[in-house]
């Protein structure tokens, strides 16, 4: 009678395990015109969510029975519930349905406005935003550079080709650090930045899914992912493309672990 209840105890163990696993749930999310873009998706089982890519497409961990929230601003909140069938080969589309927003209350006041432009802009008074652009500092408005990136710039002496007169000369901070080889050692710092920038995209992005789905155990995960990025057909336009790379990941996959038959056995024919 012990025995039986503790086969009994296992096999009810392993039958929540089973209901508790979640797998990725792929969708898209569209309006009455196309696709909506930065939709929230939240899974409230979970409380984990994401956003839509700009085709609307989105990724989420989920199992039968749990509900998704998905909102945005100007449309109608919907509750998604998961059945067993949207795990399935077909593709899943939800749709929106816009809502009018109603507007506050606008109390108009008296003034002394005319309805010309070219007076009443006189009589507005505006607050000026003061910040870089607005104080016209060098280089307002342009993307602040990494480390390497402000290393290889100062090495090559700003723009290295300087209009000087009727002609272009070459910057003598980037002939001097060319012929020392410091300039190639700076390339080469940037290129390992530009390398590790990728490894960590790849890490945030796709961790979950490289573990649960592609199988790979955690103590091959740091491995799996340099592989990755140090394969031949590895393109970094790869990276802005979700759907893309979630192919390339699986195919990689199959080949690191015939590279690794010791972690992973063959699946069965």
């Amino acid at each position: 009678m012990k025995k039986l209840l503790i086969i009994l105890c296992f096999v009810s163990s392993i039958k929540i395990l089973s209901q508790e696993r979640r797998t990725f749930l792929y969708a898209s999310i569209y309006d009455e015109i196309g696709s909506v873009s930065n939709t929230h998706i939240i899974n409230l089982n979970t409380k984990q969510g994401t956003f839509t890519n700009n085709n609307g497409e989105f990724r989420i961990l989920a199992k039968p029975n749990d509900s998704l929230q998905i909102s945005f601003v100007g449309y109608k909140t919907k509750i998604f519930k998961i059945d067993s069938k949207h795990f399935g080969i077909q593709q899943n589309k939800i749709e929106l349905k816009k809502v009018a927003i109603e507007l506050d209350e606008v109390e108009i006041k008296e003034h002394n406005l005319l309805g010309y432009i070219s007076s009443d802009t006189k009589h507005i008074k505006t607050e000026k935003e003061i910040n870089a652009e607005s104080l016209n500092l060098p280089y307002a408005g342009s993307r602040i550079l990494t480390p390497a990136e402000r290393r290889l710039y100062t090495g090559m002496g700003g723009r290295p080709l300087k209009l000087e007169g009727f002609g272009f000369i070459l910057s003598t901070d980037y002939i001097i650090n060319s012929i020392s080889g410091r300039l190639k050692k700076l390339k080469k710092e940037k290129a390992i930045e530009d390398t590790e920038k990728r490894i960590q995209h790849i890490r945030n992005n796709y961790r979950v899914y490289i573990l649960h789905e592609l199988k790979i155990i955690p103590e091959d995960l740091t491995r799996f992912i340099y592989f990755v990025e140090k394969a031949n057909d590895f393109s970094p336009l790869l990276l802005a493309d979700e759907i893309t790379m979630i192919s390339f990941l699986k195919l990689k996959s199959e080949e690191f672990k015939k590279l690794n038959p010791q972690n992973y056995k063959p699946p069965k024919q």
